[in-house]
């Protein structure tokens, strides 16, 4: 094989006259008679090599040997194509080859799937080709982009003097809301590893080090229930500083958003993709803050989609609690939730029938139902209007501001997530009928100021929102609670509380020191500011009823890191998989992934999970069991 000189995708006008030697795959072959055309593709892009009986008849007819995926080596001088000849359909359009020489470097059977920009096939027959399927441009430009996303972030950190620190695969479990991966230690029969969710613990113990700066391009596993958003191991850019708050760590992670569009929008290798990152759309640093209970108040959830910002909900539970419609109204005095949707100008947009479909909707997600109501010059139109006397109509029309010719869709249910999650789906769907979710523009906010609790009835016991090592807003609140907690006697240190005078409400309104990125609805990073002193993390685990044998047994080794003299401290985290996604319009985070599991978890490729031998298990100290 004669030694490459250029990639086929490299050359152009400037190469006309130079003899070249350039390798690839057999894109496309076209044999004229006299004169045989082969399209050379590698991952720079395509040319033409051209073979012609007048310059060597012989290797016209031994190019009759090659076949699609074929791997070739010609070489031959770089031409002008002819005035008609040339086309804009690849970057080398205007020049091809012709070729003195070539070389069959490999053959090839004839693909499962096609090597084709675009390529629609059965997502498995995808995953178990990925080698093919990673042929094609868009799935190579995909991890061009990926490989430059993670470029820009890198650059930006250690500009920023952030250091690079690995952090072991092999760890312990923790309890961070999802399953682990478990591993069997042989040299520890009975004892197990669990593989990261993240690097939470690790990375605020490089803090305690005294590293002040610390990033990781950190691998992480979950044994998630399967969803487009999610794969069992994934990749997050993890971030963690040394003396500083909330404000200061936003500030540089924005930086790094601007670092990964500014990247991708200039790297001429995409010219080529319709990317939505390829838009003109602003992108500026300080990006907006909004509470999360001005989120949930708005749009019913805390990632809100604000390329429909105007679209709002409005909280009817006051006019509820006072109208004649005993549906609305019981669930008002219960200290439910009713929530509306205005859909301005849409009262004729949806049939008889469709209305009933958005009703079976809610109705799946928990719902009794869902009200819809027309507005008029004379009121309110629908089935439930009879039951709302004129005043009352008009006080809901004023409430929504509405004008006649919308609709009005309405929720009400004693549980507050219940009408949360059935109009947070109400609004996607007629922001969608609206035209206002236009991938090519980018809503960038951060939302700040969360819970530092949530409490679940079925199990009386509070619950970190974030992260237990979350730095709590008001740390001396916190300590009064946990102190009422411990002198009480009653199983739960709810009911400890609430039997010290402390009220369930005031512990709610707590606030931690979190903060998400939000773009176009999608969570792309998220952190906190964190806990650094071994008093504050002990009053929270009182408070979400971890003891203190169980806290040690668990993290004892970060309890006695921070009673070393901890800094404070706060970091970030981003999922690379799910932010490419977002900004390349995907839909699915496999497609950003080069070799991804199946939606049940198999490298279909490889076929994994598998069995393994018996005698492994046994060395492990492993017994299978049949379900």
């Amino acid at each position: 094989m004669k030694t490459r000189t250029h990639r086929c995708g490299d050359l152009g006008k400037e190469h006309v006259g130079q003899t070249v030697t350039v390798c690839g795959w057999v894109d496309t072959k076209r044999d004229r008679g006299g004169v045989a055309f082969i399209l050379l593709r590698d991952v720079a892009g395509k040319v033409q090599l051209t073979f012609a009986e007048e310059i060597n008849p012989e290797l016209l007819q031994a190019t009759r040997e090659a076949r699609g995926e074929f791997v070739l080596s010609a070489t031959g001088k770089v031409r002008e194509r002819d005035k008609e000849n040339k086309t804009t359909t690849i970057a080398t359009g205007e020049i091809e080859i012709a070729v003195e020489s070539f070389e069959i470097l490999n053959t090839a059977v004839t693909p499962a799937i096609e090597v084709r920009d675009d390529l629609k096939c059965d997502p498995e027959l995808r995953l178990k080709h990925r080698f093919i399927d990673l042929r094609r441009r868009p799935m190579q430009a995909m991890l061009q982009a990926r490989a430059k996303l993670i470029s820009a972030a890198r650059a930006t950190l250690e500009a920023e003097g952030f250091l690079d620190v690995e952090t072991p695969i092999l760890y312990k479990r923790t309890p961070e809301g999802a399953r682990d991966f478990i591993v069997p230690s042989r040299a520890h029969r009975g004892q197990f590893y669990a593989l990261p969710q993240s690097p939470q613990l690790f990375k605020q113990l490089c803090m305690i080090s005294g590293l002040d700066r610390y990033f990781q391009v950190a691998r992480c596993f979950r044994d998630e229930d399967k969803r487009a958003d999610r794969q069992p191991e994934f990749t997050q850019i993890d971030i963690e500083m040394s003396f500083v708050n909330r404000d200061e760590v936003m500030a540089l992670f924005e930086k790094v958003v601007a670092a990964v569009f500014k990247a991708l929008r200039e790297d001429k290798r995409f010219k080529d993709q319709s990317w939505p990152v390829l838009s003109e759309s602003s992108v500026t640093p300080p990006f907006e803050r909004m509470s999360y209970e001005q989120a949930m108040r708005d749009y019913s959830i805390d990632r809100p989609d604000l390329r429909s910002r105007d679209l709002k909900l409005t909280d009817l539970t006051q006019w509820a609690a006072g109208c004649s419609f005993n549906a609305f109204k019981g669930v008002a005095e219960k200290q439910g939730l009713v929530k509306g949707l205005r859909c301005p100008g849409m009262a004729e947009q949806f049939s008889t029938g469709q209305l009933k479909n958005l009703e079976r909707d809610a109705k799946g997600m928990g719902a009794a139902g869902l009200a819809n109501l027309k507005v008029t010059a004379a009121g309110l139109e629908g089935g439930i209007a009879k039951f709302i006397p004129e005043a009352e109509q008009q006080a809901m029309i004023a409430a929504f501001g509405a004008q006649p010719g919308d609709l009005l869709l309405i929720c009400a249910h004693e549980k507050h997530k219940v009408v949360h999650a059935v109009m947070h789906n109400m609004r996607l769907l007629i922001a969608d009928k609206l035209g206002l979710s236009d991938n090519s523009k980018f809503a960038i906010s951060w939302v700040v100021d969360f819970p530092l609790f949530e409490y679940r009835e079925e199990d009386e016991k509070l619950f970190a929102s974030h992260h237990p090592f979350t730095l709590p807003q008001d740390a001396r609140r916190v300590a009064e609670m946990a102190e009422i907690s411990r002198k009480g006697h009653e199983p739960h240190p709810v009911a400890r509380m609430l039997r010290g005078g402390v009220k369930l409400e005031d512990v709610l309104a707590l606030r931690n020191n979190q903060y998400d990125l939000v773009i176009n609805g999608i969570e792309i990073a998220g952190g906190s500011i964190r806990m650094h002193r071994t008093d504050w993390q002990a009053d929270v685990f009182e408070l979400i009823g971890i003891t203190k044998e169980e806290a040690e047994k668990k993290f004892g080794f970060l309890m006695s890191a921070l009673a070393h003299g901890a800094p404070p401290h706060g970091g970030i985290a981003s999922g690379v998989d799910r932010f490419l996604m977002l900004l390349l319009g995907l839909d699915n985070i496999a497609d950003v992934i080069a070799f991804p599991k199946s939606a049940t978890g198999r490298d279909l490729m490889i076929d994994t999970p598998n069995e393994v031998e018996p005698l492994l298990l046994k060395e492990l100290g492993v017994e299978m069991k049949k379900e």
